[in-house]
């Protein structure tokens, strides 16, 4: 049975064993850069495995060197446990502190803290009630504490006991089919190519499989998968994996890039966010106010940035606030990803997030209707129904197969919240899209209206033409086209298409009495073999408009600009020729002359409309049948 995966990451002060810890648990020395053996401090990202009873960890060994901060961030952007490092000797220390905030920024909640060097205390327990009051009134206040001594081997298997306890509880990683792998390293090996590592979240990712990679924006096959130290031929989520990439290069793959399914790696520069400053942060501290240029980290990566607090100037500690983030480069950044904001120089932790709208804009950051959207979704975080609600309230529209995709949610807790929304009348599913109740049934409401009104001022007329609708439909819309749907609705619901136009069932065209004279000298004109040219019934407003009517309730066809023909006539002709091409194959116009006995005038007009109608189609000199009736 495959074991459950999941991150653990290390964080802490500076020479508190973070790294020897690790070395001894899993006996690999996470320590890879030569530089970092020769100084005994881990200034990169290290990886280490460690097998448990009932899960398999990815272990992401993190920098506590004050100057190496930013990859410590890199490192614990998809943490699923957190392993808090804390040297006996020296206790609580800054780095220590601001560990702790970025992990309460990134959403962690479990793990385990570490008091190693415990071998140079007689008594921990002091140590032990210090970092219990560190720890309180932060999501990590409950966590265990465990003494051990990597130098002595002590306290180890009671680690590994409390770190299987504390992922017990933790939700499985699920396949979403949303596969995404912040990139952390990035290497070649000679006959294998370039080497991509990261945590793998969201879904699983298989051999043979095409990828994106943003930056530079290519896209790439998988030629071979590691997972865990092990080649296969897949990777689950909550993984450490190692990817071979064919068709990129070391140079083109900069760390912090976004491995991804080509139709969840759009990117943005713009994203809304609820930003909160720990209030664990001294009342001094640096201040974060709009237009402040900062760096924004998320995945693996980091961006210059500029902030624009939605409600005040300033944001302090302690304090939360809704903001927008524009980044002076695009980045793949899903709606609910969690972010830390650093100032400009590396040198303060600010602040940290959630992503609410992973699209914004600029404009609309102070409308009402905006704030509506993002006040949802930031008291609501967890609720899939109230982030659906929210679009769709915003947007008037969202599409069935593509609402909160990509996102943090289940896809299947998204379409079974969307089907108990539509039971329960909250939206309504019209076509692919799905659209709140009552704004669709006002929109039919209108339409309804404006079909009844062009009845009641043009009786004569079979219906209102469909294209007056189309701009009350961009009004509620906008760029969404569902144009089509809202007339198959109407259909629906007691109206009729009339090809252009669309007619309450019940209407029943009439002309008025004073068109009467003129619609019926007009049926007698036509009755003929040799029907007066068009021209003939264009003498007056009112003649025209008798011809209109009998035109659109087909009791005339409209041929041509210079002819029009009484319904039974036409379809006689009609008849003639498919009969003639039937039997012959083809016919040049003149054997279809002499077929339908008729003149050029005539024959050539209704040649060319059932040529633009589909029935025949002109080969040459000759025409043959396009379809079979």
């Amino acid at each position: 049975m495959e074991k459950q995966h999941a991150i653990l990451a290390t964080a802490g002060h500076i020479d508190h064993g973070k790294s020897a810890l690790v070395k001894a648990l899993t006996g690999d020395d996470p320590d890879r850069l030569p530089e970092e053996q020769q100084r005994g401090i881990t200034i990169d990202l290290g990886f280490a495995h460690l097998e448990l009873p009932e899960f398999s960890l990815g272990i992401v060994d993190v920098p506590g060197h004050q100057d190496f901060v930013k990859n410590m961030v890199a490192g614990v952007g998809a943490v699923d446990l957190a392993l808090l490092v804390v040297a006996a000797d020296d206790g609580w220390m800054p780095q220590t502190e601001e560990h702790l905030q970025i992990l309460s920024y990134l959403g962690a909640t479990r793990g385990v803290v570490a008091l190693t060097k415990a071998d140079l205390l007689d008594d921990c327990s002091d140590r032990v009630e210090e970092i219990r009051n560190r720890l309180a009134n932060s999501p990590l206040a409950d966590i265990p504490i465990i003494p051990t001594s990597a130098h002595k081997s002590e306290g180890l298997n009671e680690l590994k006991e409390a770190l299987n306890q504390a992922a017990q509880s933790m939700p499985a990683h699920a396949d979403w089919g949303q596969p995404r792998l912040a990139v952390d390293r990035v290497f070649s090996l000679q006959g294998i190519g370039t080497i991509a590592t990261g945590t793998l979240t969201g879904g699983v990712i298989k051999q043979g499989q095409s990828i994106k990679a943003f930056p530079p924006g290519k896209t790439s096959r998988i030629r071979s998968v590691q997972s865990h130290n092990q080649g296969k031929n897949h990777a689950f989520p909550g993984s450490r994996t190692a990817l071979s990439l064919s068709e990129l290069t070391r140079e083109e793959l900069p760390r912090g890039a976004t491995l991804t399914l080509s139709e969840l790696s759009e990117t943005t520069q713009i994203i809304d966010v609820y930003l909160e400053r720990s209030s664990r942060l001294p009342a001094d501290s640096i201040s974060l106010r709009t237009d402040t240029r900062v760096r924004l980290h998320h995945g693996s990566g980091h961006w210059p940035a500029r902030i624009v607090l939605m409600e005040g100037k300033s944001l302090g500690p302690g304090e939360k606030q809704l903001a927008q983030l524009r980044l002076e480069k695009p980045a793949c950044i899903w709606v609910g990803d969690r972010i830390v904001i650093r100032n400009w120089p590396e040198t303060v932790t600010l602040a940290g997030g959630r992503v609410l709208d992973a699209h914004a804009k600029n404009k609309n950051l102070r409308t009402a209707a905006q704030k509506i959207f993002l006040k949802q979704r930031a008291e609501h975080h967890t609720d899939a129904s109230k982030w659906i609600d929210s679009q769709i309230n915003r947007d008037g529209v969202g599409k069935r197969d593509g609402v909160l995709k990509p996102s943090h949610f289940y896809p299947t807790e998204i379409q079974m919240t969307v089907d108990d929304m539509i039971a329960s009348k909250e939206l309504v599913q019209v076509g692919q899209w799905i659209v709140k109740v009552d704004i669709w049934n006002n929109l039919r409401t209108q339409c309804a209206s404006e079909i009844n009104k062009a009845h009641q001022e043009h009786p004569e007329r079979i219906g209102l033409v469909l294209e007056q609708l189309r701009p009350l439909v961009g009004s509620v819309f906008g760029q969404q086209n569902l144009f089509e749907e809202l007339i198959a609705d109407l259909e629906a619901n007691g109206f009729k298409r009339h090809q252009t136009h669309i007619a309450n069932r019940k209407h029943k065209p009439a002309l008025p009495a004073h068109l009467r004279d003129s619609g019926e000298r007009i049926q007698k004109a036509l009755q003929g073999e040799d029907p007066p040219a068009r021209k003939n019934f264009d003498t007056s407003p009112t003649v025209r408009a008798a011809l209109q009517f009998l035109v659109d309730t087909g009791e005339v066809i409209d041929v041509g600009p210079e002819l029009v023909l009484s319904a039974n006539q036409y379809n006689r002709l009609k008849l003639v020729v498919k009969q003639h091409l039937r039997k012959h194959g083809q016919a040049t116009a003149s054997e279809l002359r002499k077929a339908m006995e008729t003149t050029r005038r005539i024959l050539i007009p209704v040649l060319e409309k059932m040529d633009r109608d589909g029935l025949t189609a002109r080969r040459g000199d000759v025409r043959v049948l396009r379809k079979q009736d």
